[in-house]
């Protein structure tokens, strides 16, 4: 298996998919593979490109759910499974954080900041907990909780699907129709509602979302005024659960 290159991942101003124009712009995880595996599209089909290798350390689960680009060059992911976030640089992994809620999905702001969201398991049944945001300042290192807000304001259904943008976070919700909100003073207000499950969505500008479907398919809402009308963009038989863009220069 080809090593990833860390140079590939150098993103100099913000992390944007604005010149995105193909499903082979991304880089994806399915969260099913164990060792957990970064794939890439290639013609018509996913090919591994990194495969993690067998942790010692009990604490981590040996998956791949969510990944985004570090800001300084290689990639932050997280299993979906346990409390860690990680760093992959040069060919390896080394943990970024460890604690708090298990994390479910990972996202850097345009300043480099990352956040995670947290989300425990439910047990016997019961309905889901409540969810976190967190965040990382890429400035000083600190980790702080952002914001909390209750599963009863979102449906009852957030797996811890977000992006952010300029310090504004985002959720989705799980199941069709997904309804995405923006989080004001810890409130989400609906923004749209989408024909479609989402597993994870990116923000773009012009009022533009990409989304996942955790199924196979990845769907491009050109116009959140017009949720009806999208494209999808990719589609396959291995369930897709996260995604995140790649500079066009990426070679592999």
């Amino acid at each position: 298996m080809r090593p990833l290159l860390a140079t590939s991942f150098l993103l100099v101003s913000c992390f944007e998919f604005n010149n995105v124009s193909t499903a082979a712009d991304f880089l994806l995880a399915d969260q099913a593979a164990w060792p957990g595996q970064i794939l890439a599209i290639r013609g018509d089909r996913l090919e591994p490109i990194w495969q993690r290798g067998q942790s010692s350390d009990e604490r981590l689960v040996s998956k791949i759910q969510s990944l985004t680009p570090a800001p300084d060059g290689g990639l932050i992911f997280c299993s979906g499974l346990d409390r860690s976030v990680m760093q992959w640089n040069n060919g390896g992994e080394s943990e970024l954080h460890y604690g708090g809620s298990v994390v479910r999905q990972v996202r850097t702001d345009t300043n480099g900041d990352v956040y995670w969201s947290g989300l425990e398991t439910p047990l016997d049944s019961n309905p889901l907990p409540d969810g976190y945001i967190h965040r990382r300042h890429h400035a000083t290192g600190q980790v702080e909780t952002l914001l909390t807000f209750s599963q009863e304001l979102v449906e009852k259904d957030w797996w811890g699907a977000f992006d952010v943008r300029q310090g504004i976070v985002y959720v989705a919700t799980l199941r069709a129709p997904s309804k995405l909100y923006r989080i004001e003073n810890s409130i989400p207000k609906l923004l749209v509602t989408l024909p479609i499950p989402v597993s994870a969505f990116r923000l773009g500008s012009s009022n533009s979302v990409l989304a996942s479907d955790g199924v196979g398919k990845l769907y491009r809402f050109a116009d959140l005024s017009r949720p009806e009308e999208f494209e999808v963009i990719w589609s396959g038989r291995q369930p897709i659960v996260d995604f995140t863009p790649q500079p066009q220069a990426a070679k592999f």
